[in-house]
Order: C-alpha cells, then sequence, then structure tokens
C-alpha cells in the first residue's frame, strides 16, 4: 500500500502551499423558541453550528407528537460563522419562513419565523455573552493560534450541484421543489456521513464536502479514494429520481480537488463539525464551472488524482484557466468509470 507519505511525495512542493494562517469566524449561538399553536407552553433551545429539526427524539429540535411533521423534517445550520440558514429536507408538509416555503436554503434574519405543521420556531442569533456556561459550553473562536479548534488540514473536496435546476425550478411549484431538493440533500448527506466524510454546506442547489487525508491511510486508500466513490455513488443514485411531471432527467455533476484549507471545529460539544476555508476550496468551486464547460458529469483535478489509491485510469483533459487563479488547472475524467448500479 502506498503509505500517505508516498502519496504527498507526489504532489512536490504543491503540499507546502497556503501555509499562511487564516481567519475563521466564531459560530455564533443562536436561540430557538418553540411555539407550539395549541396553547402549550413555549420552550426554548440554544443551538450551535448545526440543529436538526424532527419529530423523532434524536433532532436538536424534536416535535413530537404531531404526525403532520417529518422524522427528519428540516435542518438549521451556521454556514459561514454568522449567518445560519434553514434547508427542508423533502418534508410533505414543508417548512415555511414566513409565509416563504423554504425550497433552496432559506438564511435567517434576527426575528425570523419558522413555521413547520402548527409549530412556529422563534429564531434569534445571540451574542457569546447572551449565554450562559451551561447553555453552550466551549464555544471559541477558531484561529491558527496555539491551543484554538482550528489547524491546517489536507483534504478531499467535493462540489456536487444538480444539472438544470434553474430550468426545474421555473415549472415546478415551490412545494413540489422543495420535496425534490430536499429529499436530494438527505440522501446525498447521508452518503457522505455513512463514508466518514463531513457536509460543509449546501449553497443553493450545490452541495460541499470534504474529507480530511488520513496520516496513515487505511484499507480504503485514503480521503481522494472514499470521495471518489462517494462521488460515483451521488451519479449512481442520482437518476433514480425525478422531476414530477418533467421530461427532464435528475442529473448532478461533480467537481473535486485536493488541498491544504483552515479546517475549524465551530459548533457545540454534542454537535462538533467543521468548516473549511482557503484556496483549495475556491479551486474545486471553479473546477465546477469548468465542468460544465467541458459537458462532463465528473472531473478531478491533477492533485486530485495524484492522491488516488491505487490509480484510476484517467482522460487527460489538458489544462485550465480558472477564474482567480494564476496557475492553470490539469483536469481530467475517468476513463473507467463505475457501473451506475453501484451499492448504496
Amino acid at each position: 500500500m502506498v503509505t500517505a507519505n508516498e502519496r504527498r511525495n507526489r504532489l512536490g512542493e504543491n503540499w507546502k502551499l497556503f501555509t499562511i494562517s487564516c481567519y475563521i469566524p466564531l459560530t455564533m449561538p443562536a436561540r430557538v423558541q418553540i411555539v407550539p399553536t395549541d396553547g402549550s407552553p413555549p420552550r426554548e433551545i440554544v443551538i450551535g453550528n448545526t440543529a436538526s429539526i424532527g419529530r423523532t427524539a434524536e433532532n436538536t429540535i424534536c416535535l413530537a407528537g404531531n404526525s403532520r411533521i417529518s422524522r427528519q423534517h428540516a435542518v438549521i445550520r451556521c454556514f459561514n460563522g454568522v449567518q445560519y440558514q434553514v434547508m427542508d429536507l423533502g418534508s410533505r408538509n414543508g417548512t415555511y419562513v414566513g409565509d416563504r416555503r423554504v425550497v433552496t436554503p432559506v438564511t435567517l434574519e434576527n426575528g425570523a419565523i419558522i413555521h413547520i405543521s402548527g409549530t412556529e420556531l422563534h429564531f434569534e442569533a445571540l451574542d457569546e455573552g447572551d449565554v450562559d456556561g451551561d447553555g453552550i459550553p466551549d464555544v471559541t473562536v477558531a484561529t491558527t493560534s496555539a491551543g484554538s479548534n482550528s489547524s491546517l488540514q489536507h483534504v478531499a473536496i467535493l462540489v456536487c450541484d444538480i444539472r438544470g435546476f434553474s430550468t426545474a425550478s421555473e415549472k415546478l411549484e415551490p412545494d413540489v421543489l422543495a420535496r425534490v431538493l430536499g429529499g436530494w440533500f438527505a440522501e446525498a448527506g447521508n452518503l457522505v456521513n455513512q463514508s466518514g466524510g463531513t457536509v460543509d454546506k449546501f449553497i443553493g442547489d450545490a452541495i460541499l464536502s470534504y474529507w480530511i487525508e488520513p496520516e496513515e491511510p487505511d484499507a480504503s486508500g485514503g480521503a481522494c479514494s472514499t470521495a471518489l466513490q462517494v462521488a460515483e455513488k451521488f451519479l449512481g443514485v442520482a437518476p433514480k429520481r425525478s422531476w414530477p411531471g418533467l421530461d427532464q432527467p435528475f442529473r448532478v455533476g461533480i467537481a473535486m480537488h485536493f488541498g491544504p484549507v483552515n479546517c475549524g471545529n465551530i459548533g457545540l460539544i454534542a454537535q462538533r463539525d467543521a468548516t473549511i476555508i482557503g484556496d483549495a476550496v475556491n479551486t474545486a468551486f471553479r473546477l465546477e464551472s469548468v465542468m460544465k464547460d467541458l459537458g462532463q458529469d465528473l472531473i478531478i483535478s491533477q492533485d486530485f488524482a495524484a492522491m488516488l489509491n491505487p490509480p484510476r485510469k484517467l482522460i487527460d483533459l489538458g489544462e485550465h484557466q480558472l477564474k482567480g487563479k494564476n496557475q492553470q488547472v490539469r483536469v481530467h475524467a475517468l476513463a473507467d468509470p463505475l457501473s451506475t448500479e453501484v451499492d448504496v
């Protein structure tokens, strides 16, 4: 088996890039007041980076006793350390902010009211000083200074978006679009989580996920091999979905890159996850635009390809100038894609 150091050597000096510290903003806590419309007393909960909403007990915000609320109904996530978004997870009866149905993730303003099947969730962003130590433990600024919660990590990055989403969104009713999009986000997120990866954020119809490269890879072959397996599962399960009433296939496109990022744990102890920033993230999103121009469903950068263990047969698609990049980036497609009938 190729060791981590041997795979790093394939990248040469590129492995040492991005050593300048970056600032990762603190995820400020937020308070959600749960107000049932049946007259039951309201209750409050302080949330960190991520809070799931549903009728079963494993959710951060458990709305039990209402069959119109899905088991996994929605999720609130802090996507940049400051702003929170709510995203519906394909629920039948929908999630609303004010009178607007949540289709793509909706940014929550302070004082926003989320409506879920007869229950109101009043959202309030908090300053760190507004919460006592028992309410929200271990919230610290994630910087690169000693003792902080951030670190320089080398990660495999996956950016996936839905092909033809704009066209579909113009033709479908918001409730139908919300169920399709939420169902896809939930399935894709589960595949990432089951593989040991992290969904960093949802942006419109796009998903940003990453896998941290281990110091010594296990039998999976390292972060890039695992991420590529998930990407191929995405391509396998997406065509099984459909746009109701439209003669348009449900397709996704994926761009993948490998590189150093600043990775900061910025949530609560019980809800700890991380967000990533850095040039490698920007490169992954720029590659997603190149993927569309090339008419490919999946492309990987040279840096990503160099880390695959075992190597895959590739088609060299040449070097491309990415917006905001001084150097061109070589990209590849798979010459030996797995069958779309993948085992998930």
